[in-house]
């Protein structure tokens, strides 16, 4: 039996081995009554390494989603007390109850918003022209071969999709990759060192150190070498597949590249016979989650800062964008290498989702796909810890699969508020 105080004293440990290096001043200490936000200053990056460190520390999952989110929306601030008793409660197999503490109040259910705010096809017009010219020429270099690509925009449930694939024997799903926006390792090294895209780099280093054994320092070394180089990403690409030996395929899942017809162009370019699956979630699941993870930071100053959007209309611009940009690819494509998932049916249904594309890619189907918060190593962490991972950092918040997410999004919006042209396509995509 762990009583609370002695969990306490261990979360106190944890808590204070993250934030080592804050400037963080506490009279008279951490305590049971320390706030995160209030008094240790947490962000949302914050709660989810604590979520990591406190679970290595007991070795067991503990679904952190519960504590942190109450009636629809995360929690404004918790307690050291609460996180004892919330991790008591798991670790004795009972029910933690909700925080005690003060927590957010829904926010009244948006049914509409005034005709500036609408999304419409003018905005996504000057949206589109926002994101940077690139140079993608080709290599030169013949195909490299069949590879995986899960097309989505952000915030649309691919990461945990990709950890689903992940569980399957036949195929190589690492985390975001990041390579078909640049010509070159070093274009791309160039692009995403920044404060809130560095970790970005990550995902091809922390599938080197998979692939081959490495650590951490040899797989950032071989990167580094390849950046140096001027390796073009085609050839990088190649240096992910020659080790699968053709006894399993590459999976690429990065949202990022479906804001740009041309980047989507190279999968076909420098693939043989590629397979897409196209990933699509209502655009207010996508916009609510966007908005909760601060997804703006990652766009591009041009397209995010300009113009005055708010957090709402980037998100519905960018599924937008994307859609129309998925869509203009999926005609040129044959239909029997394109297949169309929906995330709700993924998170009620992902048995049946999962078989359907074992099918699709001519693999069997394996039952430890949809175990996603297994023992297996499906790269749910960075080269370095869990919290760098590339993508979803929040799958680390769960424990299970919540059907919930779903419909989530109705709690807080109508769809009158989405632009037309933006209700007509999800009414194409099935919504």
């Amino acid at each position: 039996m762990h009583t609370v105080e002695a969990v306490e004293a261990r979360v106190i440990g944890v808590i204070a081995d993250l934030t080592e290096d804050w400037d963080v001043e506490i009279d008279g200490g951490m305590n049971s009554g320390t706030t995160m936000v209030g008094d240790v200053g947490f962000a949302s990056i914050d709660f989810i390494q604590m979520a990591v460190a406190i679970e290595s520390e007991f070795k067991t999952k503990l679904g952190f989603q519960d504590l942190l989110m109450q009636g629809g929306k995360y929690i404004d601030d918790v307690t050291v007390r609460q996180i004892a008793e919330f991790v008591a409660g798991r670790l004795n197999n009972g029910v933690p109850t909700a925080p005690a503490g003060p927590a957010a109040t829904d926010p009244q259910r948006v049914i509409s918003v005034p005709e500036e705010e609408r999304v419409t096809a003018a905005k996504l017009a000057t949206f589109r022209n926002r994101f940077p010219v690139r140079d993608l020429a080709d290599d030169g270099t013949p195909k490299n071969e069949r590879a995986v690509f899960v097309l989505s925009p952000p915030r649309s449930g691919s990461t945990l999709l990709r950890i689903l694939l992940a569980g399957n024997s036949k195929l190589f799903a690492p985390p975001e990759l990041h390579l078909l926006p640049y010509r070159t390792m070093a274009d791309r090294r160039k692009a995403l060192s920044g404060a809130h895209t560095d970790h970005l780099l990550e995902g091809t280093a922390r599938a080197l150190m998979h692939l081959k054994g490495w650590s951490a320092e040899q797989a950032l070394a071989f990167v580094a070498d390849c950046e140096a180089q001027g390796m073009t990403t085609k050839a990088f690409y190649r240096e992910l597949q020659t080790p699968l030996r053709g006894e399993r395929l590459l999976v690429d899942k990065t949202p990022w590249y479906i804001v740009d017809v041309d980047i989507l162009k190279r999968i076909e370019r420098d693939f043989a016979d590629p397979l897409y699956i196209h990933l699509v979630r209502h655009p207010l699941g996508m916009v609510r989650s966007y908005e909760e993870s601060s997804m703006q930071r990652l766009l591009p100053p041009s397209a995010s800062q300009e113009g005055g959007y708010g957090s709402r209309e980037l998100a519905e611009l960018t599924w937008l964008l994307a859609q129309q940009n998925t869509l203009e690819i999926s005609r040129q494509v044959p239909s029997e290498r394109w297949l169309q998932v929906q995330y709700e049916q993924l998170v009620v249904e992902p048995e049946a989702v999962l078989r359907r594309i074992c099918g699709f890619v001519g693999i069997p189907y394996e039952t430890a796909m949809v175990n996603p918060y297994d023992d297996m190593d499906r790269m749910t962490d960075g080269v370095a810890t869990a919290s760098r991972m590339s993508g979803d950092l929040k799958f680390h918040l769960h424990n299970a699969i919540n059907p919930d997410a779903a419909v989530r999004w109705k709690r807080f919006y109508s769809e009158d508020v989405l632009g037309r042209e933006t209700r007509e396509l999800a009414a194409a995509l099935g919504y």
